[in-house]
């Protein structure tokens, strides 16, 4: 890659190979690791691998789809002459995202239910105490800032505690995930104090999704309604940001600036490709009907263009909401048959003695 990069012919060639060989370890490295992590292990312990096979599956398509569409919007950066810094801004936020979702507990995130109960009432506790946060001035939401880097908390802990919140296969009738519901309830507070009306609304969507997919889950309907509500409320104190380049309306940019057909229909495959893991796997439809909402949501300017557009948050959202799926379920499952076992022997009952003492 080094002596490639000393002959290239410009600095945008150069960038647009590292950023290609970056996609593209990082896609090999992820299909490495279902490999390895099955070799050597006995077959009672392979069979419970396979029990999560499906969710790795998951979760590999998402941050190969998350890959390419930051690849992507990283070559339309350089063509279109944004700040060399802010590519590699995004490149290095891919990394440190994909990085932490492989040290994630995914296994345990998607079947504990206790365990996702408990970070739903955390991550809405998180989002209300963010709206201690100072608002900066003509951006919406509030932001942490570490260092040079700043992150915006709504995008980092809305999509993860939406899809917390769903419950695990088999989870459902007498179990009341109260924890669950306070820490939705605990969001719409901080988010319609922080005047946020499109993730109030988003919230409202895909919680109304979910009822109507559970018939018996009033409660659904309930928070459903409470968003959608608190979204019309909040949307009076709502201000529409000011468009920023490369950040805001990136695929209208993109065709206005006369970019190449190639380019711009390589960025509009790009947003659309993130929604694939929904449509390949069911338990993920939550995960791809919220962010194509965001996608809609980001055409008008409402929202940041994610993954294509310059902002380390919306691809840290993208990457970490992947290990926050629901767990397998019934009918994707693959169940482990025990070994099958002799019959018993047979005894037969016989008055000759001769017949008692035959062999079998």
């Amino acid at each position: 890659m080094a002596a490639e990069l000393d002959e290239a012919p410009s600095a945008k060639a150069a960038c647009g190979f590292a950023l290609g060989c970056l996609g593209l370890a990082l896609r090999l490295r992820l299909l490495s690791i279902g490999r390895s992590v099955s070799h050597g292990m006995p077959s009672k312990a392979r069979a419970l691998v396979n029990l999560s096979g499906q969710h790795a599956t998951v979760s590999s398509l998402g941050a190969t789809c998350a890959c390419l569409a930051v690849l992507v919007g990283g070559v339309f950066m350089v063509s279109a002459g944004a700040p060399k810094a802010w590519p590699w801004m995004n490149g290095l936020s891919l990394a440190f995202a994909l990085a932490s979702l492989a040290l994630l507990p995914r296994q345990r995130l998607q079947t504990d239910v206790r365990l996702r109960e408990w970070l739903s009432l955390v991550l809405g506790s998180l989002l209300l105490a963010s709206c201690a946060l100072e608002a900066s001035e003509g951006l919406n939401g509030r932001w942490l800032r570490l260092g040079p880097v700043a992150v915006q908390a709504a995008w980092l802990l809305v999509p993860s505690l939406l899809l917390l919140s769903a419950q695990p296969a088999g989870t459902t009738g007498s179990h009341h995930p109260l924890r669950s519901h306070m820490g939705l309830l605990l969001a719409m507070a901080a988010l319609w104090a922080q005047a946020e009306p499109s993730w109030l609304l988003l919230m409202g969507l895909v919680l109304l999704a979910r009822s109507a997919c559970r018939p018996n889950h009033g409660t659904e309907t309930l928070l459903a309604c409470l968003a959608l509500l608190a979204a019309g409320l909040s949307s009076q104190n709502w201000r529409m940001p000011a468009s920023q380049a490369f950040v805001d309306q990136v695929l209208l940019q993109a065709w206005s600036q006369g970019s190449s057909l190639v380019l711009s229909g390589l960025m509009l495959t790009a947003s659309l490709m993130i929604l694939l893991p929904g449509w390949r796997h069911r338990r993920a439809r939550e995960h791809s009907l919220l962010w194509a909402g965001v996608v809609l949501l980001s055409l008008p300017g409402w929202l940041p263009t994610p993954l294509l557009g310059m902002g380390g948050s919306a691809i840290l959202s993208y990457v970490l909401s992947l290990a926050a799926l629901p767990g397998p379920w019934p009918e994707a499952q693959t169940q482990v048959r025990p070994a099958p076992q002799a019959p018993p022997a047979r005894h037969e009952h016989s008055s000759d003695p001769r017949r008692r003492l035959r062999p079998h």
